[in-house]
């Protein structure tokens, strides 16, 4: 179990997780993989993709236009059949905002909640997922 791994996991559910931890541990930090924010969903704040993040001019553009007034700002890392989807789905954070970390969806998995790996992340994917998760500010593996 690698760290970039895309798997099935029991939570509450069966539901997709990647993996960002690695290793023979008995738990593994991880992400869940959720529906893309809705239309309604999105009213309020602003979203970029992963990618829009990546480019720094992009994100500052982003985050320049949505002003002082967004409840929040995030980022959403989209995956599909590239990473063994089914159904496309993705991994989303919020920016930090007046000192606050938001909800993530960011959760600590033992081994035994793992049940079918599906897929990993191509490198140019795990980058995505690496800056969304620095500039969300969480404690997450080093880049």
């Amino acid at each position: 179990m690698e760290r970039g791994e895309v798997w099935w996991a029991q939570i509450d559910e069966k539901r997709p997780v990647v993996l960002l931890s690695g290793g023979v541990e008995p738990e593994f930090r991880a992400m869940q993989i959720v529906e893309p924010a809705t239309s309604a969903q999105k009213l309020g704040f602003a979203l970029m993709s992963g990618e829009q993040a990546v480019d720094a001019d992009e994100r500052r553009r982003i985050v320049e236009e949505a002003g002082p007034d967004p409840r929040a700002i995030g980022i959403e890392v989209f995956f599909g059949a590239e990473e063994g989807l089914g159904e496309s789905g993705v991994v989303r954070v919020a920016l930090p905002k007046d000192g606050k970390i938001f909800c993530t969806w960011s959760t600590t998995i033992g081994k035994e909640y793992l049940i079918e790996r599906i897929g990993t992340l191509s490198p140019a994917k795990q980058h995505e997922l690496d800056v969304a998760l620095k500039l969300a500010g969480g404690e997450f593996p080093p880049l």
